[in-house]
């Protein structure tokens, strides 16, 4: 559900995707949660974003996706 989310803004003409972040579990960071812009994503591999720096990011470990201010999907 996560990617839908995400392909919907990347696509939607009037949505701009350096403006959509993700927040994700990351084991080990404060709070194990942690935080992305949309504009670091380089492509989406089998149930996995793929970052700018190469870190493959499990799409089941998303667990909010903003838009601005504004909650798209919440787990």
């Amino acid at each position: 559900m996560a990617k839908n989310i995400l392909d919907m803004v990347l696509w939607h003409p009037e949505m701009d995707f350096s403006k959509c972040s993700v927040t994700y579990i990351h084991r080990g960071a404060p709070g194990n949660l942690k935080n992305i812009q949309c504009n670091r994503i380089t492509n989406t591999e089998r149930g996995f974003l793929v970052l700018d720096d190469g870190t493959n990011i499990p799409c089941h470990r998303i667990i909010k996706i903003k838009y601005d201010d504004k909650i798209l999907w919440n787990k």
